[in-house]
């Protein structure tokens, strides 16, 4: 350990830069304490954030259950406003139904009952009211209903709470699922109250409850003060009956976090108090509330994550802040350093500038001086200005090389159809045609001066349309009309650019091996172009005899072959490889054109574009055409 030391405070004192040494020490002074004030910091205001956090989701919470508890004393008071009214019992009294139910006072009854549960109807909570009624006793009851509002209902028809309903309470509240289908509704929640009518003098069978009112709730005010009963996110709340039954949840409930009604003493310490509980989905602070008229629990569930965010949030805080004063300390002690070795600091950054550049640049603005920091910087400068100079001409070489192969890979198209064309036009001749001769030797002479023009590697799209409609022609000529070119290619193209002999070698192609290779030796060569996004897209389509799949495999697997030369290759081999149409065994000769084409296209552009084939035997070939799109400049 001892030796180690030693080996650092050597390495410091003497191998460090200038800059290096100032900056350690500055930055030991500053990181020592900021570690310390950091940790003491932390542990003291951590504790203090998570109290503060859940104190308000605490205050937040209980506001929640205020909330639905006024709800519930709505829901109560209605059940209990309809049970207590005059009304219910004296329409409920069976020693009087028979008497007076064709009387006038009897309906009015009915229209005031239709008038007060109306009236307690808000459309927002509470949702509709019903009267439920023993079907054998008030069986002539139930069409005195309203046609569109049937206010009694036979007790036939209700969910399975009536079974549930025990004597010793006088309401209850039933979730959806103990409802039926023509309650559920009315109302995702039902407060049932029973109706006793012992006093009634009646026959032994219908002593006891006679009927229940049941007020049907909405979910969604309880769910929407569920969600607001927290601010942090990925929380939840949700109540729970005593039966373990989901009464209501807030937005993103999640069954990991669901504690049964049974279990919620055992897991938590107290009521109204958040205490950590383990879940699958991580910790958590949790804590139950009574709901006052319910048999619920509203339970309110802190992933403990989000509650130590804001405890992190203060300590990142103030760690930006330190850490912002620290740059500035840094950069005035950066500044002071300089301005004691500017001078080899300055030739230093400037040499690693040029490295990391891959370009050399000279020393300037600044005098050199006469000491060995001088001769340093003059020296630089001299190898600076020599690098630059080698490679500019690196980079002419190889522009120079580069057109070179273009030019060498455009040689092997051109012979190729000039000696077929030559062929065809000694034929015409032989056979006495001078008129087809003249055409022959005019189309020809137009072919090859717009290939020749100007010396230039590309043509505009106009251009090489019109060349390749020459072609056409010429080997019309030669085959008695064989092929029908059509072109659909927006004139929004024409002046865009293309590398020269694009297009002829894939139409070579398409009449010689396509459409010639068919019976009756007739066919179409269709092409078609359009923008897509920064490229151009052509395709060159036949209905010729198209290609085996062995043989249409074969060329595909030329085509992806890489290129030998590539446009941002700044180190080219000094001769170019042979094109994989010179390499390959097991594609015929004839699509030499179109391997040199696809090369071109790599070449110059990248191995993202060049040609692409489709072919099916009896049905034609399609070739499409990628390349950047370019203006003519």
């Amino acid at each position: 350990m001892k030796n180690f030391i030693k080996r650092l405070l050597y390495h410091y004192t003497y191998n460090l830069k200038l800059t290096s040494k100032l900056l350690i020490s500055h930055g030991i002074l500053l990181l020592l304490p900021t570690a310390v004030v950091t940790g003491f910091f932390y542990a003291r205001l951590y504790n203090v954030i998570i109290s503060n956090s859940i104190a308000s989701e605490q205050a937040m919470a209980f506001q929640a259950m205020n909330s639905i508890e006024n709800l519930m004393d709505t829901a109560v008071h209605t059940a209990d406003t309809v049970n207590g009214t005059g009304l219910v019992r004296d329409l409920l009294n069976p020693n009087l139904i028979e008497e007076t139910k064709d009387s006038m006072a009897y309906k009015k009854r009915i229209d005031r009952l239709y008038n007060l549960t109306n009236s307690l109807e808000d459309g927002n909570f509470i949702t509709d009211i019903r009267i439920f009624c023993d079907d054998r006793l008030y069986e002539k009851f139930f069409s005195l209903n309203q046609e569109n509002h049937p206010l009694m209902v036979p007790l036939s028809m209700a969910g399975s709470w009536r079974d549930g309903l025990p004597d010793s309470r006088e309401h209850m509240l039933f979730p959806d699922s103990q409802l039926s289908p023509a309650e559920q509704q009315l109302g995702g929640l039902a407060i049932i109250n029973q109706i006793f009518s012992g006093e009634i003098e009646r026959s032994p069978d219908t002593l006891g409850t006679s009927a229940f009112v049941a007020v049907y709730l909405s979910r969604d005010l309880l769910e929407q003060s569920l969600s607001g009963s927290f601010t942090l996110p990925e929380a939840i709340a949700y109540l729970v009956n005593e039966q373990d039954q989901l009464v209501a949840a807030s937005d993103g409930f999640s069954s990991a976090y669901f504690i049964p009604h049974s279990e919620l003493s055992g897991q938590l310490d107290q009521e109204e108090v958040f205490s950590l509980v383990s879940f699958p989905d991580g910790p958590a602070y949790s804590a139950y509330f009574p709901i006052r008229y319910t048999d619920w629990y509203m339970v309110s569930i802190l992933p403990s994550a989000h509650i130590t965010d804001g405890g992190i949030h203060l300590l990142l805080e103030f760690v930006i802040i330190y850490l912002l004063f620290t740059a500035l300390a840094v950069w005035i002690a950066l500044i002071l350093s300089r301005s004691i070795a500017k001078r080899i600091i300055g030739v230093a950054l400037q040499m690693e500038h040029s490295v990391r550049s891959g370009k050399p640049h000279p020393i300037t603005g600044r005098p050199s001086g006469q000491d060995e920091i001088g001769i340093l910087s003059d020296t630089y400068n001299y190898m600076a200005l020599e690098l630059d100079r080698l490679m500019e001409q690196e980079k002419k070489s190889s522009e120079e090389l580069r057109k070179a192969e273009f030019l060498a890979l455009q040689a092997q198209i051109n012979p190729h159809f000039l000696y077929n064309t030559l062929d065809m036009i000694n034929w015409l001749s032989k056979t006495g045609r001078t008129q087809d001769v003249t055409s022959a030797i005019q189309a020809l002479s137009r072919f090859y001066k717009l290939t020749l023009s100007k010396g230039s590697l590309v043509n505009t799209i106009r251009a090489e349309l019109e060349h390749i409609s020459l072609y056409v022609q010429l080997q019309n000529m030669r085959y008695d009309n064989c092929a029908h070119l059509a072109i659909d290619v927006p004139e929004e193209l024409y002046s865009y650019t293309i590398p020269k002999l694009t297009f002829q070698p894939i139409v070579e192609n398409a009449l010689l091996h396509g459409i010639r290779m068919k019976e009756e030796k007739q066919g179409t060569i269709l092409i078609i172009g359009w923008l897509e996004k920064e490229d151009m897209v052509f395709i060159i389509s036949d209905d010729g005899a198209g290609m085996e799949a062995d043989q249409l495999k074969a060329l595909q697997n030329e085509l992806k072959a890489e290129p030998s030369v590539s446009p941002d290759d700044s180190k080219r081999r000094s001769r170019p490889q042979e094109s994989p149409a010179r390499n390959s065994d097991a594609v015929s000769a004839s699509h030499i054109g179109v391997y040199n084409t696809n090369l071109r296209l790599k070449s110059l552009y990248g191995p993202q574009y060049g040609l692409s084939y489709e072919s099916s035997t009896g049905r034609g070939t399609e070739v499409t055409i990628r390349l950047p799109a370019k203006r003519e400049k």
